[in-house]
């Protein structure tokens, strides 16, 4: 089998079909353009039609490989973590603008804000934390891939965090009973995904903590599904916050503490 003849009989998107090849040849795609004839080896094939399975069946494509790109860099992932999302990086343009001093991510996942910041803002302290044991392994190791220096610990929310100028948090906000959602989250951690109350009880929680956890004029940084975006500042209205506006289309919310 080669790799013109894979493309026409894989039976999913080409360009996934292409991203398992190259790995399992250990090339890059430009390589598959340039030499659609190469015939690929039996332990080669075997990979090919083992990842391609998977896919078939919607486990996504960052877990079959293994990393996922955010913000211009690869971040390892595994199931025990949420795959970065690319709307996601709105978060990080919002603070770099505002320079923060200390920064802490709540629910760091694979650590994607958090190493990115530390790379972007190296002169900002970047703290990250998260529920899960098996996930700050991830994060730790991809800062160290990275090279970021960033301080990671275990927390449930709030429970053990200092005080900091801004709060970032991509935390579960998903409501089950959205009719709209992929069969690829089936492979997520749903801990990562899911909240009750219609998809607010972890942001409401936080939103109640975090006033006690940020300095005088702090900010706390969340994304949420557009959807629910009126709700969330309502809610932050009524607990010492008030609404950063913003004209750009994009999953974040920001708040600041009232005066």
């Amino acid at each position: 089998m080669n790799v013109s003849s894979w493309l026409t009989n894989s039976q999913i998107d080409r360009l996934d079909a292409e991203l398992i090849m190259a790995r399992a040849i250990g090339k890059d795609r430009t390589f598959l353009h340039a030499h659609p004839d190469y015939e690929f080896s039996a332990a080669e094939f075997k990979q090919i039609k083992s990842d391609t399975l998977r896919r078939q069946k919607h486990e996504p494509l960052a877990y079959i490989l293994g990393e996922k790109e955010f913000y211009g860099r690869f971040f390892t992932v595994t199931p025990d973590t949420l795959i970065p999302r690319p709307e996601t990086e709105a978060l990080i343009d919002i603070i770099k603008a505002q320079k923060p001093h200390k920064v802490l991510d709540v629910g760091t996942g694979s650590g994607c804000i958090a190493v990115t910041l530390a790379l972007e803002l190296p002169e900002t302290e970047v703290n990250a934390l998260d529920i899960s044991q098996k996930a700050l392994k991830i994060a730790r190791q991809n800062a160290q891939n990275l090279g970021a220096k960033v301080n990671f610990f275990e927390s449930n929310l709030l429970e053990n965090a200092q005080k900091y100028d801004l709060i970032v948090a991509n935390l579960p906000y998903v409501d089950r009973k959205w009719d709209w959602l992929s069969p690829e989250l089936a492979y997520e951690p749903k801990t990562a995904l899911f909240a009750e109350d219609g998809g607010l009880e972890l942001i409401k929680k936080l939103i109640k903590q975090a006033p006690t956890h940020l300095e005088k004029q702090g900010k706390l940084i969340l994304e949420a599904d557009i959807s629910q975006h009126q709700k969330i500042a309502d809610f932050a209205t009524s607990n010492s916050f008030e609404i950063i506006p913003s004209d750009r289309q994009n999953l974040a919310l920001c708040l600041a503490l009232s005066d």
